[in-house]
């Protein structure tokens, strides 16, 4: 099948957002076209999901897909910080459907294809090279995408509208010039791959990964100094294989290396030197070549929406992935940008309207990130109002969650903050504590 030369709605980018965005458009019964980079499967990082993901399955109707999978159910997470171990379960706060540590490469993949079956139209191998977007002769909005093959190709599609999904790249904001780089989360993140790690359960006891049908693994987390200003890491137990990754501050970078030495090799070094997660790592060996880094990831669109075109997922907004709020988030926006396109079709003379509940929803779900996110010695004077005000929209449950998660590390006063001060009165066993963690 060829890119056809128009349709009512483009999408950049075949992540979860783009995808999540193409399959309800496609159920309404828009023709629907997603420009995708890469080819499937992709490889990608953040692997842990917040249970919050399944109602963006279930709103596509791809929930069976991914149980049928069968990614590994997670039972909850472990903080270390500041020499204290901290955890939690997402059913203690009312949660039925399970956490995942999903292969991003296959998850996604899952996601796409099934937009496909709805309908959506999904070329792979096509990167949108600029975007033109306004109001025609008659006043409606309008998008012009050009895009380029990876054979060489090139041609152009237009459409009513153009949703960019397209992650790190942010394609429109980068072309309008909109895009910045969050000063509060300069950071650099290496992260690679190990098989037979050890893992931790919710007990806070060690397990071999023979047991990993027997005993569910946690998402491990933990500060790389006491004060947590040195950075962080992730131990994410996957089916064959873990995810291992460190975040530091971009002002280390100049000192954390040896001189010579590679990316590669400083990763397996230092998180070889990390309490606990060495010991994980003891009997594990790390994959060669599996290493990657990205530096400034933490940016954000100063413009969400306008004449013939919506952000969603990285392009409109991503931060500090420390709480595994970034595939939600990227499902969350692809599903208000398809509202907002929707909408914008039906009802063209209210579009401005539906601009601004879409900005409005987007930059507060983005907001309440930031802020939980922040670290405590780059808050002063963060928090906004927006944040407080989509906070106090979610139901109990999931404030009592956001404080236990805050609470994890030093940067729970950001939290304390967006809700003036007055922290809920958490039920017994909802945050739980551990003396130590022995990984024999």
């Amino acid at each position: 099948m060829s890119i056809p030369t128009s349709c009512d709605v483009v999408i950049i980018g075949g992540g979860p957002a783009g995808s999540v965005a193409a399959a309800m458009l496609a159920k309404q019964g828009h023709d629907v076209v997603v420009l995708e980079r890469e080819r499937h499967p992709r490889d990608k990082v953040g692997e842990s999901l917040i249970p919050d993901f399944w109602k963006f399955t279930d709103k596509i109707g791809a929930t069976d897909k991914i149980k049928d999978e069968g990614f590994v159910a997670k039972a909850g997470a472990i903080i270390s910080w500041n020499g204290e171990f901290r955890a939690h379960t997402f059913a203690d706060f009312g949660y039925t459907a399970s956490a995942m540590h999903v292969e991003r490469d296959v998850f996604d993949q899952i996601l796409f294809e099934h937009a496909g079956t709805l309908g959506a139209k999904l070329f792979e191998n096509t990167a949108a090279a600029k975007v033109d977007v306004g109001l025609d002769d008659d006043g409606l909005e309008y998008a012009r995408v050009m895009y380029r093959t990876g054979t060489g190709d090139e041609g152009e599609i237009e459409g009513r509208y153009v949703i960019d999904a397209s992650g790190q790249a942010g394609v429109i904001s980068r072309q309008l010039g909109t895009r910045i780089i969050d000063d509060s989360f300069r950071y650099l993140s290496v992260w690679g791959y190990f098989v037979d790690s050890k893992f931790l359960t919710i007990e806070g006891t060690a397990a071999s990964i023979d047991e990993l049908g027997e005993k569910r693994p946690v998402t491990f987390v933990t500060s790389l100094s006491d004060t947590g200003e040195d950075g962080w890491a992730w131990h994410i137990t996957l089916r064959d294989k873990t995810s291992v990754g460190i975040v530091i501050p971009t002002t280390m970078v100049k000192d954390v290396r040896t001189p010579g030495e590679s990316w590669e090799s400083f990763f397996v070094r230092r998180v070889r030197e990390v309490p606990v997660l060495k010991d994980l790592l003891a009997d594990a060996t790390f994959i060669p070549g599996s290493a990657a880094s990205i530096r400034d990831y933490s940016t954000r669109s100063t413009q969400l929406s306008g004449p013939g075109f919506f952000l969603a997922g990285d392009a409109a907004g991503f931060v500090d992935p420390i709480f595994s709020v970034g595939v939600v988030l990227g499902m969350y926006t692809g599903a208000a940008a398809a509202w907002g396109v929707g909408e914008a079709l039906r009802k063209p003379d209210k579009v401005d309207h539906t601009r601004a509940l879409f900005n409005k929803q987007v930059e507060g779900r983005i907001e309440v990130a930031r802020s939980l996110a922040l670290p405590r010695y780059r808050s002063t004077g963060e928090v906004s109002e927006m944040a407080k005000e989509a906070i106090g929209l979610e139901r109990s449950a999931v404030k009592e969650l956001m404080y236990v998660v805050s609470s994890f590390t030093t940067r729970n006063e950001n939290w304390l903050e967006l809700v003036d001060g007055q922290p809920p009165d958490l039920k017994e066993g909802q945050l739980k504590q551990y003396e130590s963690i022995e990984v024999d």
